[in-house]
This record gives C-alpha cells, structure tokens and sequence, in this order.
C-alpha cells in the first residue's frame, strides 16, 4: 500500500493521546477508516428514514423493511 506523508494540527488533547500510541501513523489511519465507515452508516440510515414513510404506506415495497435489524446496521 502507498503512503503519503501529512502535516496535520492536532488539539492538545489528541495530541496527547498519540503520544501513548506506538504507531501513530497506523492509530491515525485506522481511526480515520473507522469514522469515515460511521459515518457512511448514518447517512445511509439518515437516507432510509426519510424514503420510509414511502415503505409504510406501499406494501409492494419491501427493500427497507429490515432496517431496524441489527444487521442492517453491521
């Protein structure tokens, strides 16, 4: 995997929790993964409650029904 070199400003108080990790780099990128899947997750799921008024009132339409299964969410 390539990587690239950052310059970044950080609050004190992340800073200090960087200075515990032996791998910043790998702290950082996998925190940085870790938000972006989360909030991938909320904006799908901002997304589907507002189709599924659509869904309540169709019963032809199914796609979502499920969206409040736990493994919708994983």
């Amino acid at each position: 995997m390539s990587t690239q070199r950052l310059n970044v400003t950080v609050p004190d108080d992340v800073s200090d929790i960087l200075k515990t990790k032996k791998n910043k780099s790998e702290f950082l990128a996998e925190a940085v993964r870790e938000k972006a899947i989360n909030d991938k997750k909320k904006e799908i799921m901002e997304k589907a409650r507002k189709l599924r008024k659509y869904y309540d009132s169709d019963v032809d339409l199914t796609s979502l029904n499920s969206l409040d299964s736990q493994d919708f969410v994983d």
